[in-house]
C-alpha cells in the first residue's frame, strides 16, 4: 500500500496581516490531484491542521472542502489526522463520528476510560490496502502537553484485555530522572504494546506523532516551543525498531532524523516565515510491502507566491534599499493582490530615519510586490570604538517568550533560570489553549 505523509498546514495563517488563503487553496487542490495521480491509499496528516485554536471560518471551510473533494476524487482513500500544538484538540475532534463514516479518523486528545486509564484502542487505526485487507496498524499519537504526561497513576503499564492501560507516575523517587520523558516512555510503551497485541504477521507498524525529536532542525519564527521547551527534545527510541514508518509533525523543515530514513518530518507545505523561504517544501510517500518499507520518496509542493528578502542576506543602506524597490517589476493589474510576491526589506541605519519605512512602503505600492515589513538594523559605536549593532524589534515580531526573556534581562542579571522559563512556557500553553484543548 502507499501512504502520503504531510503536516503543519497552518490553515488560517497570516504573514504580517497578509492572508495565505490563496496559497493554501492551491496546495489543497494540488494535494487532491496528487493523491489521485499517485494512487495513494492512506493520507497521514501529522498535526497543526490550523494555525490557531480558533481558526477563522475561511480556514474551517477550506478544511472540510478539502476532505469532501478528496473523498469524491478517490473514495477508497483513508485519512488519519492527529492534533498538533496549534490545533484545538476538541474542535478538531468535534465532527469525529461523522467523519469516521468516510474513513477519516481524527485523534485530537488522549482518550481515557475509568480510573483515568488511557484507551489505547482508540489510538490504533487499521490501514487497509486496495483489496480491503488490513495492511498496517497506525499508532496515532496527538500532541501531548505536560499535563497529559505528568498526571498519570503510579502503576506500571500492563496489557489487560479491552485496550485500557494504566500509566506509571513519571519520575518516581529518583531525583535524576526526567518526569516528562519518563511519562512519555510509559505512554509510548503502552501504546505500542497494544499495537503488538492486535497486529498480525505481514502487517506493518506505522506511527504518527507531533513534537520536537532529538536531532530535528527547527525553523525560527514560526514553531512554538513545546513540552517544556526544546530542552525536552524527545528521543527517537520512543518508537520501536519494528516501526516501518514514523510520520512526524511540528518542525517545518522536511528532514529524516538520526540517519533513519523512515523517521521523518514532512515539513510544512508552504513557507510560514521568511527564513523558511530558503528550503523546499514536500509531501512524503511511503510504499509498504508487507511489514517492511519498499520505498520512501518525496514530491516537492509547487510554490504559488514567492517570498523575497531584499537583500537575500545582510542589510542594505537606505539609498540602496530604495533602488532595490524601484528595480522591482511594475504592478501587473491582471494579478490579484493575494498572488503578489511577499517582500521583506532589511536596512542598515547609521543615523535615525523615521520616515524611511513609510517612503519604502509608498515606493513599493506600484510594484509587483506586497511589503511584509521593513527590518531596521542600527549601526553605531561603543565607547571603546568597536562597532556595535543593535537590532530593535517591533512588538508584533516578538513572541510572548521573547518579551518575557527581554523583560527578565532588563530587570535582573543573567538569563532566565531554566525552571522559571519552563514554568512560563507551561503557563503560556495553558493560556493559549484555555477552553479549547
Amino acid at each position: 500500500m502507499r501512504i502520503l505523509h504531510t503536516a503543519d498546514w497552518h490553515l488560517g495563517h497570516t504573514l504580517r496581516d497578509h492572508s495565505r488563503q490563496a496559497e493554501h487553496t492551491h496546495f489543497l487542490r494540488w494535494l487532491v490531484a496528487t493523491v489521485v495521480e499517485r494512487e495513494v491509499d492512506a493520507v497521514l496528516i501529522a498535526g497543526d491542521v490550523f494555525d490557531a485554536a480558533n481558526p477563522p471560518p475561511t480556514a474551517l471551510r477550506a478544511w472540510f472542502q478539502f476532505l469532501g473533494e478528496l473523498k469524491r476524487a478517490r473514495p477508497a482513500v483513508q485519512v488519519v489526522v492527529i492534533a498538533g500544538n496549534h490545533d484545538s484538540a476538541q474542535r478538531l475532534e468535534a465532527p469525529r463520528e461523522l467523519l469516521d463514516a468516510f474513513d477519516v479518523r481524527i485523534v485530537g486528545t488522549l482518550p481515557r476510560g475509568e480510573g483515568d486509564r488511557v484507551r489505547a484502542d482508540e489510538l490504533l487505526v487499521p490501514l487497509r490496502d486496495r483489496s480491503g485487507a488490513v495492511a498496517a496498524w497506525c499508532v496515532a499519537i496527538p500532541f501531548l502537553r505536560a499535563s497529559d504526561v505528568l498526571a498519570q497513576a503510579p502503576v506500571a503499564p500492563v496489557l489487560p484485555s479491552g485496550g485500557d492501560y494504566v500509566l506509571p507516575r513519571p519520575g518516581g523517587e529518583d531525583a535524576d530522572t526526567d518526569p516528562l520523558l519518563d511519562g512519555m516512555r510509559a505512554l509510548h510503551g503502552a501504546l505500542f504494546a497494544a499495537a503488538a497485541a492486535v497486529r498480525q504477521p505481514g502487517q506493518a507498524l506505522v506511527a504518527m506523532a507531533h513534537g520536537y525529536l532529538v536531532g530535528g532542525a527547527i525553523s525560527e519564527l514560526s514553531e512554538r516551543k513545546v513540552l517544556g521547551g526544546n530542552q525536552h527534545a524527545l528521543p527517537l527510541d520512543l518508537f520501536p525498531s519494528d516501526c516501518a514508518y514514523v510520520a512526524l509533525g511540528h518542525l517545518h523543515r522536511p528532514q529524516p532524523l538520526g540517519g533513519h530514513d523512515h523517521v521523518r518530518y514532512s515539513g510544512s507545505p508552504i513557507p510560514l516565515s521568511m527564513p523558511e523561504r530558503l528550503h523546499a517544501h514536500h509531501v512524503v510517500f511511503c510504499d509498504l510491502d508487507g511489514e517492511r518499507v519498499a520505498k520512501i520518496w518525496s514530491l516537492r509542493v509547487p510554490r504559488l507566491v514567492p517570498l523575497v528578502r531584499l537583500p537575500e542576506h545582510g542589510e542594505l543602506e537606505p539609498d540602496a534599499a530604495m533602488a532595490a524597490v524601484q528595480a522591482l517589476p511594475p504592478r501587473d493589474p491582471q494579478v490579484t493582490d493575494e498572488l503578489l510576491p511577499l517582500v521583506e526589506i532589511a536596512v542598515r541605519l547609521v543615523q535615525p530615519s523615521p520616515q524611511l519605512a513609510e517612503r519604502l512602503a509608498r515606493a513599493i505600492a506600484d510594484r509587483h510586490a506586497r511589503l511584509v515589513r521593513v527590518e531596521t538594523v542600527l549601526a553605531g559605536r561603543r565607547e571603546d570604538g568597536a562597532a556595535a549593532v543593535d537590532r530593535p524589534a517591533e512588538l508584533s515580531s516578538l513572541s510572548p517568550e521573547d518579551v518575557f526573556v527581554r523583560r527578565y534581562r532588563r530587570d535582573h542579571q543573567g538569563d532566565v533560570p531554566a525552571p522559571l522559563l519552563t514554568a512560563f512556557r507551561q503557563l503560556l500553553d495553558q493560556v493559549q489553549h484555555e477552553g479549547t484543548a
